[in-house]
């Protein structure tokens, strides 16, 4: 439960929320032993799953399944007994939902891989890939190290359950059967999407004669390759998935020289650039479009629908969001982004004081940024390199 609660997802189709046991303790007890024995003498079933769409910030969705508690905990359980059996065969360039794994190592990776020469890079993506993996091949691999019929049995029945979905006209929900696809949202999901994907990162890394190097976080990955070599491998990708029903977005897969263009991976704009010492080097700082992200959240704290809201959990709650944005971009050449960052939220934290306080104070006299800082406790960001102590 605490693997479950740790993520606070929203409730399934049965409407109940993680919270709802945790606050009880005899609710919870009774949910515990329940679903053990539900366990023990196998008539647990799994629920079917709640589809939701989240908006991607391009003005697209993508679904998201949410199974019921009682199938989360469940899941949790089993990937607590099968992760460390795959997580001993995965390959090392694989960087996402692993233990002490990030996607600044995997920003580290690309890096060093442009340093070597491998400067020609296939940045790809995959066309609904969770929702399009195929169950009998997925199980195949799992049952190669796991012989526990049990086991295989929940997890094919996890795989299997039907999806409900509200229809957004008329409100009317409707079933429908899952025959591929895992959902994302599942806490089994992240470990079978990288057992499905594991034979393509050996095939790059360890069994192609060319010698790339394939780096992957979860659906996105980019293949690093000498110059020249990148038509053929992006031939031989398109085949790879082809023959394991996956698709390759035409729209969205590029083959970029770095040397001439810059590329998005991971909400980072990696570029070669010219340093001041004369040297050339890969240049890694948040994308313009994740800073623009955080600009619009900010916006929606920060306007004057928000002034009579108290200041203190406004305040607080901007320092969240900004903390958290900074916790995951603070990485390689990021202060200069950071600097615009933090201009912008002390002016934007300004001017939201100035008016919820009438205007009758100098904005820049009294609400300067010490000020802001001090008094106010507004989050002050890292202007130093990520490699760098304060």
């Amino acid at each position: 439960m605490a693997a479950v609660a740790h993520n606070d997802g929203g409730p399934g189709i049965d409407g109940q929320s993680v919270q709802t046991y945790l606050t009880n303790d005899e609710a919870w007890a009774a949910f515990r032993d329940g679903l053990i024995e539900e366990l023990r003498t196998r008539r647990y079933r799994p629920s079917p799953v709640k589809r939701v769409w989240i908006d991607k910030g391009n003005g697209k969705q993508r679904p998201l399944g949410v199974p019921t508690v009682k199938d989360r905990v469940a899941q949790a359980a089993v990937m607590l007994v099968l992760l460390p059996v795959f997580e001993a065969d995965f390959h090392k360039h694989s960087y996402a939902y692993r233990p002490k794994r990030n996607a600044h190592q995997a920003m580290d990776a690309i890096k060093n891989a442009v340093l070597r020469g491998q400067h020609e890079l296939i940045d790809a993506d995959l066309t609904g890939y969770f929702d399009s993996i195929p169950h009998r091949e997925l199980m195949s691999l799992v049952a190669r190290r796991v012989s526990d019929g049990s086991v295989l049995a929940l997890v094919r029945a996890w795989l299997r359950a039907p999806v409900v979905e509200s229809d957004r006209r008329n409100g009317k929900k409707r079933i429908t059967p899952n025959r591929c696809g895992t959902p994302q949202g599942g806490v089994i999901s992240p470990l079978l999407a990288n057992l499905y994907l594991d034979g393509l990162d050996k095939g790059v890394n360890e069994r192609c004669e060319l010698r790339p190097t394939m780096v992957r976080y979860a659906d996105d990955f980019v293949i690093c390759c000498r110059p020249g070599q990148g038509v053929g491998l992006l031939k031989r990708l398109k085949r790879w998935l082809d023959a394991r029903g996956l698709q390759l977005n035409e729209t969205k897969t590029r083959l970029v020289d770095v040397h001439r263009e810059s590329i998005k991976f991971l909400g980072f704009r990696l570029q070669w650039r010219r340093g001041k010492t004369g040297r050339n080097y890969p240049h890694v700082e948040p994308h313009p479009e994740s800073s623009h992200r955080l600009r619009e959240k900010l916006r929606q704290k920060l306007n004057h629908w928000t002034l009579c809201e108290p200041e203190e959990e406004t305040l607080k709650s901007v320092n969240r969001t900004v903390q958290g944005w900074v916790g995951y971009y603070h990485y390689s050449n990021s202060a200069r982004v950071f600097s615009k960052v933090q201009r912008f939220v002390c002016d934007r934290v300004r001017r939201w004081l100035w008016r919820r306080h009438a205007c009758v104070k100098g904005k820049y006299e009294h609400y300067d940024d010490t000020t802001l800082w001090e008094r106010y406790g507004l989050y002050r960001l890292p202007l130093w390199a990520a490699w760098k102590r304060a």
